[in-house]
Order: structure tokens, then C-alpha cells, then sequence
């Protein structure tokens, strides 16, 4: 008789109400989802609600912060009125400080909850940092890890950068498959000199949310924030691009309706 492994993986709610309207079924907790648009899309602010929607569900979360310091990330949750405070007393919010390194830092004056990488390029020693926060925080088929951005680390490793698309697959085997441990994980798409890794990199994934703004409005000078399910394995979905606008509590349904534009030869 055939094993039966289907229960093994969980599924979970984003908390995203916008999001969650595409993702019926939720996420594999197998998964490792990339989170892709340009600056100013709402990149950041996605990643940060989706973070702060697992702390509310009691899951603990491990945050891997290359573009900026926990601080200037903890400011960021703080300014949507998600105080990460209280879930780094209980150990359910940790960070993996890859920024700092950039600067000295007394390693007396930090906080239980950050753990600093002095060298970040050293991937190797990253992704045992990484793996034994998972073991040490109980992240087994619950919790999250987040990585902000893939895009940084390309940069760190600009000699090397297809080690980079390696060591994402390591943490996906290591972390999303043999854990149960969905991983999010953000990139600034567009940038020319990573064109053939990003290729490799959207291969390798199991998930990717795109963000937008939408061409058509954008010709005339209007700036409206879109994101789709472009792909994740395992779960039906909606692939269809879904307006949002960014309030003071996160990410909103943005209900607009777009004239596609003019034939040539048709008048308004």
C-alpha cells in the first residue's frame, strides 16, 4: 500500500485579507515564496504584515534583515501600530542581523533576540546560524522565516552571485521541505546585472507574489499598487493582478476599474 504523506504538510492563512481572497486554500507550509517588484511597490510592507500576522497566530518568526538593521525594521512594524515588542520578550520574534556587520557593535549591547552575522558573505556559516535558530525556536511545521532581500545578498556576493541561487536552494531543502518551515524571502526585480539569476532564482521556488503599478493608469501619471499569485505549487490560486492601497493598519483592497486603452483610429 502506497503511503499516504498528504497530512504532513500544513496549510496557513496569510491574515492578508486581500491576499488570502486569491489563496483560498492558504500556504503549503512546505513552501518557499518569492516576494518580487520593483521599489515602492509595497514589497516591504507586505513582508512586514505578513510577519506580524503570524506573531498574532503565536508562531514564532525568524527574520533574516540585509537592507536594514532590526531597529530600523522593528520602526517599521512599530509605525503601522504592530509593536513587535511584546513578541520579542516571548522569543517568538528573532533576527538574523546581516546589516550591522557595517559598522562595530558591541556584542554586550545586543538584545537576545538579534543574533548579528559578522560576515555575511560567509554563507556557509549563515545557513547553520539560520537552521539552528529554526531547531532552537521549534519552527517544525509552524512559524516563518523572512528574508529581506535576496536582492542585498546578490549584492554582498557580487563575484559569486549564482552561490547565492544555491544557497536559496539549501534553505529551501533545508528549511521549507525537511522542516516544514514556509520561507518569504523579497527581491527588487529590474536590476540588469541580476537578469540571469533571477531567471534561476524564479525557477527554483515553489511560490512567486509579483508587485506592480498599473502600466495603464501609469501613463497618465497615476501610481496604483497591484500584486498576483504569478505561481505557487501545491494550491489553487488566483492569478489575476488585484489592486491594493497601503493604509495605517497595512494592505487593503483598492476597488478600481481600468478603461483598457484606445484602438488606433477610435476617438474618446
Amino acid at each position: 500500500m502506497t503511503e499516504d504523506f498528504s497530512e504532513e504538510v500544513g496549510y496557513f492563512k496569510t491574515g492578508i485579507k486581500a491576499l488570502d481572497l486569491s489563496l483560498p486554500e492558504g500556504i503549503p507550509r512546505n513552501s518557499f515564496t518569492l516576494v518580487s517588484g520593483e521599489g515602492g511597490t509595497g514589497k516591504s510592507v507586505l513582508v512586514a504584515q505578513l510577519i506580524y500576522e503570524r506573531l498574532q497566530a503565536g508562531e514564532p518568526c525568524i527574520v533574516v534583515s540585509l537592507d536594514d538593521s532590526p531597529r530600523g525594521f522593528m520602526q517599521q512594524l512599530t509605525s503601522f501600530g504592530w509593536f513587535p515588542e511584546p513578541y520579542t520578550k516571548k522569543n517568538l520574534l528573532h533576527f538574523v542581523d546581516c546589516f550591522s556587520f557595517r559598522r562595530k557593535v558591541s556584542e554586550s549591547s545586543v538584545p537576545e533576540y538579534i543574533t548579528v552575522i559578522k560576515s555575511p558573505t560567509d554563507l556557509d556559516d549563515l545557513t547553520e546560524r539560520i537552521t539552528s535558530l529554526v531547531d532552537k525556536l521549534g519552527l517544525h511545521n509552524r512559524g516563518a522565516i523572512f528574508i529581506d532581500s535576496v536582492t542585498e545578498l546578490w549584492f554582498l556576493n557580487l563575484k559569486e552571485p549564482y552561490r547565492t541561487v544555491e544557497y536559496v536552494k539549501t534553505w529551501r531543502a533545508e528549511c521549507s521541505k525537511e522542516r516544514l518551515v514556509p520561507i518569504f524571502c523579497s527581491h527588487h526585480y529590474g536590476l540588469k546585472i541580476f537578469e540571469i539569476y533571477e531567471e534561476l532564482l524564479e525557477y527554483v521556488v515553489d511560490g512567486i507574489i509579483d508587485l506592480r503599478y498599473e502600466p495603464n493608469l501609469m501613463k497618465v501619471g497615476l501610481l496604483v499598487k497591484q500584486f498576483r499569485i504569478r505561481k505557487l505549487k501545491g494550491v489553487h490560486h488566483d492569478s489575476n493582478w488585484v489592486a491594493f492601497t497601503i493604509t495605517g493598519e497595512g494592505i487593503d483592497l483598492l476597488k478600481i476599474k481600468v478603461k483598457p486603452p484606445e484602438k488606433a483610429g477610435e476617438q474618446g
